[in-house]
């Protein structure tokens, strides 16, 4: 076969190599399957069954020991990163009064040069445009009576002192420029007096919104939400042991099923304890037609502490959401459709050919 009829050599792509590049360089999305979620209380740090399970206000379950390494780390990082810019900003203030020191030594140096008649002037004017002369215009003779003898007084203004002299160093420093623009540079880089340095770089600067509190890391990247050590709530299984193992189930304390990702537990943030969504809605929440004056104040099923009181407003939300005080654990989903959170989208930069 010759080679000028491989398809290696030819100028378009087959079928095969096009699919090829549509599957690793454009968007990309999959449905995932039951296997592809995590089961109810997994850790979303570790992703393993959490220990010493804590929770955030959002209802996401890390174990305690993970939650307060990501804080610490969190914390950590910006310490350094404050620390960082305020060291940029440091440097950025020293360069500016370098450059201003320059600029008035510049300046002193031609006034001195000029005082004494030397060539700084001559040299300063070829690269400055001559100021075109402004035709004067005699004025009529006012009526204003003007006293023989008099003269006029000397004013120093300020704004007009300050003026000349900002003049004087903008003067300065595009006499810096030119002289150092018609020096010859030598491609040297490796050399010490010509290593290149961050700031003859011409990229943006940095942002300036950092973040100046942890940030919870199972949060979504379009609804981020802070974390503290001291938001964080145990959260207090009901743990059965099974019968054909010796690991724990963590089963609603109402009807004892057991808790998955398709029971959507809920949990008080004053115990900590979980039940599953249908007993909360049976036993907790006060009923629809019931008036607010004869609403007795929801406790806890397990341990009869107050959850909400007669005061406290429902949290905002659509109809049917649940009272201040309850919570609902985040869970990935189950496989099927209605449970959300089932697909995955890979985004890449589109081949182009």
């Amino acid at each position: 076969m010759a080679h000028s009829k491989r398809n290696t050599s030819r100028a378009v792509f087959t079928s095969h190599e096009r699919a090829l590049a549509k599957s690793d360089w454009a968007t990309s999305s999959a449905r995932l399957n039951r296997d592809s979620f995590l089961p109810f209380g997994s850790c979303g740090l570790c992703l393993g069954i959490a220990r010493e399970p804590v929770a955030c206000l959002r209802g996401d379950v890390f174990c305690r020991e993970c939650a307060l390494a990501n804080i610490l780390a969190q914390k950590k990082e910006m310490k350094r990163a404050d620390k960082a810019r305020r060291g940029a900003k440091q440097e950025a203030e020293q360069a500016r009064a370098m450059e201003d020191e320059e600029d008035r030594d510049r300046a002193i140096r031609d006034f001195e040069l000029t005082q004494a008649g030397l060539s700084s002037a001559k040299k300063r004017s070829k690269s400055t445009p001559k100021p075109t002369p402004t035709p004067i215009t005699r004025d009529k003779p006012s009526n204003a009576l003007v006293l023989a003898g008099s003269k006029r007084k000397f004013a120093l203004d300020e704004d007009e002192v300050s003026r000349i002299a900002q003049e004087d160093k903008t003067r300065a420093r595009k006499a810096i420029e030119e002289e150092k623009a018609a020096k010859p540079t030598l491609p040297s880089f490796w050399t010490p007096s010509l290593t290149p340095d961050v700031q003859d770089s011409k990229l943006p600067p940095a942002s300036r919104k950092d973040k100046s509190i942890p940030i919870c890391p199972s949060s979504p990247a379009d609804d981020l939400h802070p974390i503290s050590m001291q938001s964080l709530v145990t959260v207090h299984f009901n743990e059965d042991v099974g019968q054909s193992s010796e690991t724990k189930l963590r089963t609603c304390p109402s009807c004892l099923k057991a808790l998955s990702n398709s029971s959507k537990p809920v949990m008080a943030e004053q115990c900590g304890h979980v039940l599953c969504m249908s007993c909360v809605k049976l036993l907790m929440q006060p009923a629809e037609k019931s008036t607010p004056q004869s609403e007795a104040p929801i406790t806890c099923y397990v341990c009869d502490a107050p959850v909400v009181s007669k005061k406290s407003s429902k949290r905002a939300g659509p109809k049917g959401s649940l009272p201040f005080g309850l919570v609902a654990l985040r869970s990935e989903g189950t496989g099927f459709s209605a449970r959300g959170s089932n697909t995955v989208e890979k985004s890449s930069i589109a081949f182009q050919c």
